[in-house]
């Protein structure tokens, strides 16, 4: 008994052919279709140039803080850090202005909103129609790692069966799943991060505009506070520190650090203040 419960299922190949690779198509489809006709029914509205370039500088800032703290050297950091944070010359301590345009209030934005909503709901609403009424009850393939039984809900929508392993998926959970995980393909695909291809965003679009959403008015004060803040408890830590020793090797460390008179630097982390010309040096001698 024990060792039937154990047998894997065998799935006929024909599923593959015939739903899998079908559905796969049909997302990819509607999503790059979705992406165009949200760009043909979106209006040209004029944009704040003031805003615009307030987003911009909080962009620069949020980059410094996460890739320049390791990629920059100290003095280069040191010295965009000044030039965003300082107390007296700060491009952040400046006073700004609060975006006085309520997107709310604007007719056209509201407009946009709607046909952003539109465009998300109806196609889902007709692929789980489709797919309910070709695909109900197929279990069609299988994950390659083992999983618990709290998974169960969500990879087997559709097919009621307590004894069927965790790690089969359903049609019905494989078009979620598809939903969800395509984002990535289209950005590659299309070059550009567009907010009808982001189900998360446009899931927040429609169960509500507080969230960060389009009708969010754009605190800039708020904002250039919370970067300055941010910017200010953010240690320089550079990843690229001797780096031209890890690249050498172990055997040319240990002699520049015998030449320096020290103990030799352990493997994958040089000791730090040798620089390039100092391993050129033990190499001649050598």
């Amino acid at each position: 008994m024990g060792a039937a419960d154990e047998a894997p299922l065998l799935l006929d190949p024909s599923i593959r052919d015939w739903v899998v690779l079908p559905m796969v198509a049909i997302m990819v489809l509607m999503g790059l279709c979705r992406h165009y006709a949200q760009m043909c029914l979106k209006s040209s509205n004029p944009m704040d140039a003031e805003e615009i370039k307030h987003k911009q500088t909080l962009g620069r800032v949020s980059r410094l803080r996460n890739r320049g703290a390791r990629l920059l050297p100290a003095a280069s950091f040191n010295a965009r850090k000044a030039y965003f944070a300082d107390k007296t010359k700060g491009l952040l301590t400046k006073k700004v202005k609060k975006s006085g345009v309520n997107p709310m209030s604007n007719p056209m934005g509201m407009v946009d909103h709607m046909k952003g909503n539109m465009l998300y709901m109806l196609p889902n609403m007709v692929m789980m129609g489709i797919i309910n009424f070709f695909f109900q009850g197929f279990v069609i393939c299988k994950v390659p790692f083992p999983l618990t039984s709290r998974f169960k809900v969500m990879l087997q929508r559709g097919v009621d069966l307590a004894t069927l392993d965790v790690s089969y998926v359903s049609s019905l959970s494989l078009y979620f799943l598809l939903m969800f995980g395509l984002r990535g393909f289209f950005k590659i695909a299309l070059g550009e991060d567009s907010d009808s291809l982001d189900e998360s965003r446009a899931m927040q679009m429609q169960m509500g505009m507080g969230m960060g959403g389009p009708g969010q008015m754009f605190d800039a004060p708020g904002a250039f506070k919370h970067e300055r803040e941010e910017l200010a408890m953010t240690q320089h830590a550079w990843a690229l520190e001797d780096v031209e020793l890890n690249l050498v090797g172990a055997k040319v460390a240990a002699r520049v650090a015998n030449a320096r008179g020290g103990a030799a630097p352990a493997k994958g982390a040089a000791k730090p203040g040798v620089r390039v010309k100092k391993i050129r040096k033990v190499k001649k001698t050598a």
